[in-house]
């Protein structure tokens, strides 16, 4: 016989778990910058903004590895004076040879979307 699952309290935990631990997390950030009663109000408006406008629908929210490293390699790169590599590679974190890994690669994203427009161009 086949198990009866509430899916509609199981959401409605899932939504909870979600919303408190957005509103504890803004919270905590902002009670950095103001006061403990001013986080708490301003972590309820921002959670109430959240379910009013988003409200109602389905959404998945990604693990964006790819876009976190990708500021990354744009912070990195703006910081890149052409011979600094060791100083990098301290301040992030990094072993130099990631550190190259990373200049490269952008500079590979560069050279490709500059290619991208120039074909473009010239293809109209």
């Amino acid at each position: 016989m086949a198990t009866y699952v509430d899916r509609d309290s199981n959401m409605a935990v899932r939504r909870n778990q979600f919303l408190t631990d957005f509103m504890d997390w803004a919270r905590s950030h902002l009670g950095q910058h103001v006061s403990a009663a001013e986080a708490d109000l301003i972590a309820s408006d921002m959670t109430d903004r959240l379910t009013d406008h988003w409200g109602g629908q389905t959404l998945i929210i990604p693990k964006d590895y790819h876009w976190k490293l990708s500021q990354l390699d744009d912070q990195i790169y703006r910081e890149f004076t052409g011979n600094n590599y060791a100083e990098l590679a301290q301040k992030h974190g990094v072993h130099e040879r990631t550190l190259r890994r990373i200049i490269k690669r952008v500079q590979q994203r560069i050279k490709e979307a500059a290619d991208k427009r120039s074909r473009d161009l010239f293809n109209d």
